[in-house]
């Protein structure tokens, strides 16, 4: 594409709103649809792509800015991240910062009551990996089935509302065998 020289055609051309048409992944570009023009492909902006980098490309029907140096298309780059009537903000409340995620998930930290919630969708999974160790300081509840694959140490006290099972035998309903009146001992559980 030819680019002009004229000074008020370079202004009009330097920035464009756009809508996403493709997405190359593998090279980290895409199209823009401007009008009746698709672009070439054009490298989008990231929130960093150096010692940190962020991944979050755009969506097919995302619009977006596409700013243009000297009105020149070819040296075009996406800026992303314009809320619109097809993809509208995820919340409006001020004191929440939140992610959606395509199939559902949410990330939101509300800053005014300190409350982070993390929501992913039927069969989701969450894994973090800490080879250091991770530490939660706070109460915990776990609604649901806990499996724990090492040794477990208590500091305080285990307090278990139905039963505690330990080799197959049951501390609530556990028998000994050769009890004794006196000061034997009894055997081992059956």
């Amino acid at each position: 594409m030819a680019y002009s020289t004229d000074p008020e055609q370079q202004i009009g051309d330097a920035i464009q709103y756009g809508v996403v048409a493709t997405v190359d992944h593998g090279n980290a570009t895409c199209t823009v649809t401007l009008g009746e023009l698709i672009t070439g492909e054009l490298p989008w902006v990231a929130q960093r792509a150096a010692g940190t980098r962020c991944w979050s490309p755009p969506s097919v029907g995302e619009q977006c800015v596409v700013l243009s140096p000297e009105g020149d298309l070819e040296n075009g780059f996406v800026v992303l991240g314009l809320y619109s009537n097809a993809n509208p903000a995820p919340s409006n409340d001020p004191d929440v910062v939140q992610i959606d995620m395509p199939d559902g998930a949410t990330i939101s930290y509300n800053h005014a009551t300190h409350a982070l919630a993390v929501s992913l969708t039927a069969g989701g999974t969450a894994t973090i990996n800490a080879p250091g160790g991770a530490t939660i300081n706070g109460p915990v509840t776990i609604n649901g089935l806990l499996t724990v694959n090492d040794d477990v140490s208590i500091s305080g006290t285990a307090t278990a509302g139905e039963d505690v099972v330990g080799g197959g035998k049951s501390l609530k309903v556990h028998k000994h065998s050769g009890v004794q009146a006196g000061t034997a001992q009894t055997g081992a559980p059956v």
